[in-house]
């Protein structure tokens, strides 16, 4: 098995990770199965579920306390002291969250490993 390692840009938001859906599924298309912290899951089904879950100024909020979590985060432009500043809130309509727990669709023989250790961003 082979492991390599991808670096998406990322924020850190109340202990979890604020990432692109593009960046990440870039990220997840050069292996069979992925590794977040210390949760291994499949990618076939995941990039699908991902998908799922592109939507305009939104991104992906990622933690993995023993347990893979993705959900949409809304990303928001406000001004303090003449500067914009950008913030990330839950939305309040239209929440879409989903779990996965160690060895999720994991594969039968896993050729590449893709290890996600994403790049402090601001």
């Amino acid at each position: 098995m082979k492991r390599t390692l991808q670096r998406p840009w990322g924020r850190k938001h109340r202990g979890s990770w604020v990432i692109q859906p593009e960046c990440l599924l870039k990220s997840l298309k050069t292996g069979d199965a992925v590794e977040l912290g210390k949760v291994q899951v499949g990618t076939k089904n995941l990039i699908d579920l991902v998908r799922l879950l592109k939507f305009p100024d939104q991104e992906l909020l990622i933690s993995a306390n023993g347990k893979l979590e993705v959900q949409n985060i809304a990303r928001y432009t406000k001004v303090k002291n003449g500067v914009p500043r950008t913030e990330f809130r839950l939305p309040r309509r239209g929440r879409h969250y989903f779990s996965l727990y160690n060895g999720a669709w994991l594969p039968e023989n896993i050729k590449v490993m893709v290890v996600l250790k994403p790049r402090k961003f601001a």
